[in-house]
Formats: structure tokens, sequence, C-alpha cells
């Protein structure tokens, strides 16, 4: 009896997940042109130098994660954290994805940047390569904002 009883538990889980509404199969090649998109959006807004354009890149709950830096939390320390970057002398960040995956709400995307800098009186731009991930969430409105990014070199 119990046996019977394990069988059908069984069967019912398996019915449950082969359940035939329909899911929508996320199909990487089919979002890639819109990551690039918004990968050379975020690119103008770190172009233009000012902090308060990068709302309507960030989510406002977002987490930025530098390499070898505590996580910054929220847009208001995302903005400070940029401010101090472009100081420092941050000018250009160019993403290049390698690859992308997740659903039509989280897109993740895999790839490396080219960081321009302009460090203390230099007067030629220096350049780095870091690998980075990211990971753009669906708005209610349809929009894509960033809402965790992580890079290292």
């Amino acid at each position: 009896m119990k046996n019977i009883q394990i069988l059908g538990i069984g069967l019912t889980l398996l019915l449950t997940a082969c359940d035939n509404k329909e899911q929508k199969q996320f199909i990487p090649e089919n979002y890639m042109a819109q990551v690039k998109q918004l990968d050379s959006i975020y690119s103008h807004h770190i172009a233009t130098q000012t902090t308060d354009s990068l709302e309507s890149v960030f989510l406002s709950d977002a987490i930025l994660m530098p390499e070898s830096e505590a996580e910054i939390k929220g847009i208001n320390d995302i903005k400070e954290w940029y401010k101090n970057a472009y100081e420092f002398g941050l000018r250009t960040i160019v993403d290049s994805s390698t690859s992308i995956t997740g659903d039509e709400n989280n897109i993740i995307e895999i790839g490396k940047s080219t960081v321009g800098l302009m460090i203390g009186d230099a007067d030629t731009m220096t350049y780095e390569t870091h690998k980075y991930l990211q990971v753009w969430h669906k708005q209610a409105n349809g929009k894509y904002k960033i809402s965790r990014q992580i890079w290292n070199n």
C-alpha cells in the first residue's frame, strides 16, 4: 500500500512537471542584438561623465561588485562610486558580450570590457581589459536595467 502511495505521489509530481502550459523558451540569439544595444547605452552614459544618467541604466536596488572592493548597493551608492571613478580617470567602458543566458525577465551577460582611463596628468588614454558578468532585469515597462554587475581583470 505504501509503495502505491509513493507511486501516486511520484506520478502527480511528474504530471505537474510535464503540464502542457506553454513556456517561453529563452533563445540567446533572439536577445543578443538587444543586449548589444543595452551595452551601447551603458557605454554612452559612462562617456557623458554624469552620474544622474546612470538611473536609466541601473535598477534602484542594483548591486555593483567591483574587483577587490565591497559590494555597492543601491543607485545612490553606485552613482557615488562612479563619481569617484570619473575623478580617478575613468573615461570609457566598451562592453563586448561573449555569451548570454537566462530568461525573458533576467538576461545574464558575460563578456569583456575595454576600460579607458586618463590617470593623473596623462596626455594619453590607458586601456585595460576586464571580464564581466551583468544581469539585465526586465522592468514592467518592458525595458531592461542592470540589477547586478561584477568584473575583474
